[in-house]
């Protein structure tokens, strides 16, 4: 059975390790005719090709998950990545640097060019970018703008410097321009240290994300160079790129291979329906390899999360089939197989399994490794028992293409019929084919097979006398599809923790006085309700409101008030109060409560023995301040008509208690004028009016 539920052919496995393991290789196939020596070439002394030879390691299942490239590492030597279809990524550190408290980072986020990038993440949260490529979030934007700036390059082949790095580090010049690597520039600038830890508590730690279009794949029908998650086209890009097993593109562009991988391609393209409604195409790959992994290693998932197999045309060429199912072309029947082994009706208990469980890439899930709903024969469970099987499709990206995979699994799993058929040369015609049809009237068999390997017999003298094919029998059904067949995929795994500081409540201000050197002085006092949590502590501050600068007010722990700095007497404040978490996590500061202190509020008496002449341009007025020893001074206001709320101040004059005082008013025109008096105290809180009546002035 192949390991992760792929299927292949002996001869195309010692054909593809023979291209991985030597500089150069043949296909010498034409028509039905097969060149011996081109077998031998690739096999010793009378050796079949066959599967397993590379059972053990093209399909190996290991590979990087999903999660092992949204890190962000600093190492000096870090493997390459590169990118199909779309992930989440981060990377190596490239550079790193700090200068006038400002960070700067740059991440290789994989080999380039790739197709764009779609979104940016800041730790666990998605950040939007403005056109100056700041974090516009509020958690990052402090007094003087954003906090975070993120920019980035594609990877092309000629990229340019990140300017704002140069200008810093003039170490980091315009050669450093990191041509074919896609990367991300981060800039966290200063933040007060009260701050720092609500928006950076990884400090220069914190990881910076991208979910991107990756590479740039060729269209086999259209020859166009453009972003595709298609998987032929994928695979295809893989089989010929420097980066990936590097085959030469003649041995994909003959005129059979050609037509196969076109047709591979449409075949991916199909359009699928899904039980939510709405289509997918068929098959689909995204993900990311490493550089440093065996090529087989990556194209053994490529081929595994798409139902795919690679053969040899006979005009020399190499394609992919992508499983469908069709009647078999080729038959084999009693006049061409001449002996079996092992045929028996299903598998043994150590190779079936009636519930099949996957791992898949999941997009609602962080772009991370999500388990699919199992794949469960409930008739077999009840009659055996759960037999398990786990088979990893690690770059398919939705939970259906992954369903649809594990139910071909099922079948391969549990086959009516398995075995091995030894044929003579007309079993040649079965080279390259997923299905034939086997008649064979000793066991009463009349069904469909899919080929799992192909051997040629040889005998001595390299004389090719027959082929043996291991198959298993596959029925129509394991293709036919429904969506409701998709089964439940995964809850989006939302469990968000909630990082918020709460706000204060119950916050006040009041003013109090306190005597100094005989003189009242008023402070605010700050009230406020416990913090909901007992690692909270408050924090509070306050200012003149014509200040830039925040004075920090005290305020002890399990305290629910605090009091203020002195305050000058008529001059307007603002307070504030937020929580900090134990941590030094700040939330948000308050509202600005806003306050004008005032020191007295007592009023002095009312001014006495007020007078009032009138003259040429002038009133002159007389009065005695009142014996209050708050007295400071007595305010005058004037009107030319008798009403005392629409009259204005002229004058305040200043004095001592019980002093007998006096102003004259002069440059009046003619006319009627009226006065009212206020004796009032230091904080200007007046007393009553007294009135001068009307004065005429000539």
């Amino acid at each position: 059975m192949a390991a992760m539920g792929a299927t292949k052919t002996g001869f195309i496995e010692g054909l593809v390790f023979g291209l991985l393991t030597s500089s150069s290789a043949t296909i010498g196939l034409a028509g039905s005719a097969l060149a011996i020596s081109t077998i031998t070439g690739l096999v010793t002394g009378g050796l079949a090709v066959g599967l397993n030879l590379l059972a053990s390691s093209l399909f190996k299942p290991q590979s990087p998950k999903p999660e092992d490239v949204q890190q962000s590492v600093r190492q000096p030597s870090q493997p390459r990545a590169r990118h199909y279809g779309r992930v989440k990524v981060s990377g190596p550190w490239v550079f790193a640097e700090g200068k006038e408290g400002s960070f700067y980072k740059i991440l290789a986020l994989g080999q380039g060019p790739i197709d764009a990038i779609e979104e940016f993440w800041l730790d666990d949260t998605h950040v939007t970018l403005d056109g100056n490529s700041d974090v516009i979030e509020g958690r990052w934007i402090g007094g003087d703008g954003s906090l975070v700036n993120i920019q980035n390059r594609l990877g092309g082949a000629s990229e340019t410097v990140y300017s704002h790095i140069a200008a810093a580090f003039p170490e980091w010049t315009s050669a450093h321009k990191g041509n074919g690597v896609a990367s991300l520039a981060i800039l966290q600038r200063p933040v007060p240290a009260e701050d720092f830890q609500g928006c950076f508590p990884n400090g220069i730690n914190t990881n910076y994300r991208a979910v991107l279009r990756g590479c740039l794949v060729l269209n086999p029908v259209t020859g166009v160079l453009a972003w595709s998650d298609n998987g032929a086209a994928v695979i295809l890009d893989y089989m010929k790129h420097g980066d990936g097993m590097r085959l030469p593109s003649s041995i994909f562009n003959t005129p059979l291979a050609l037509a196969k991988w076109q047709e591979s391609y449409t075949r991916c393209a199909q359009a699928i329906t899904l039980n939510a409604g709405g289509t997918e195409p068929r098959y689909r790959l995204w993900g990311s390899y490493f550089l440093n992994e065996r090529p087989a290693d990556v194209l053994g998932r490529m081929l595994a999360s798409t139902d795919g197999r690679l053969y040899p045309t006979s005009d020399g060429g190499l394609a992919l089939d992508i499983g469908a199912w069709s009647e078999p072309t080729v038959i084999l029947d009693a006049d061409a197989i001449i002996g079996f082994n092992d045929v028996a009706r299903g598998r043994d208990v150590t190779t079936t399994a009636n519930v099949i469980r996957s791992t898949y890439l999941g997009p609602d899930q962080d772009y991370q490794t999500t388990d699919a709903d199992p794949w469960i024969d409930e008739a077999d469970v009840s009659a055996r028992g759960e037999i398990e099987r786990d088979t990893p499709f690690i770059m398919s990206p939705s939970h259906s293409q992954t369903r649809r995979l594990m139910k071909l699994d099922a079948y391969r799993a549990n086959p009516t019929w398995v075995g091995a058929f030894q044929c003579n040369l007309r079993g040649l015609a079965a080279l390259g084919e997923r299905f034939v049809r086997i008649q064979y009237p000793l066991f009463n068999i009349d069904e469909v097979f899919e080929v799992q390997d192909f051997r040629f017999d040889i005998a001595e003298g390299n004389l090719l006398q027959g082929v043996t094919l291991n198959v298993q029998s596959m029925p129509s059904a394991a293709y036919q599809w429904s969506p409701d067949q998709e089964g439940v995929a995964p809850v989006r795994d939302d469990t968000v923790v909630d990082r918020t500081i709460p706000d204060p409540t119950g916050f006040n201000v009041t003013i109090t006085r306190k005597t100094v050197a005989g003189s009242p002085v008023p402070y605010a006092s700050l009230s406020f309700s416990a913090p909901p949590v007992a690692s909270l502590k408050v924090q509070a501050r306050g200012k003149r409101t014509a200040d830039t600068q925040w004075i920090p007010i005290g305020v002890q722990d399990g305290a629910t008030s605090a009091e203020s700095f002195a305050l000058s007497d008529g001059e307007q404040y603002e307070f504030q109060i937020r929580h900090v978490s134990a941590s030094g996590k700040p939330g948000d500061w308050t509202s600005s409560i806003v306050i004008t202190p005032v020191a007295d509020t007592t009023a002095p008496g009312v001014v006495t023995g007020v007078g009032g002449t009138g003259g040429a341009g002038q009133v002159a007025l007389t009065w005695t301040a009142p014996n209050s020893a708050n007295y400071h001074a007595t305010n005058i206001r004037r009107n030319t008509v008798n009403n005392e709320g629409t009259a204005t101040l002229v004058r305040t004059e200043y004095g001592a208690p019980s002093t007998a005082d006096s102003w004259t008013n002069t440059g009046l025109s003619a006319g009627t004028y009226y006065y009212w008096l206020k004796a009032r105290n230091a904080s200007g809180v007046e007393s009553a009016s007294v009135a001068t009546g009307a004065k005429t002035v000539t």
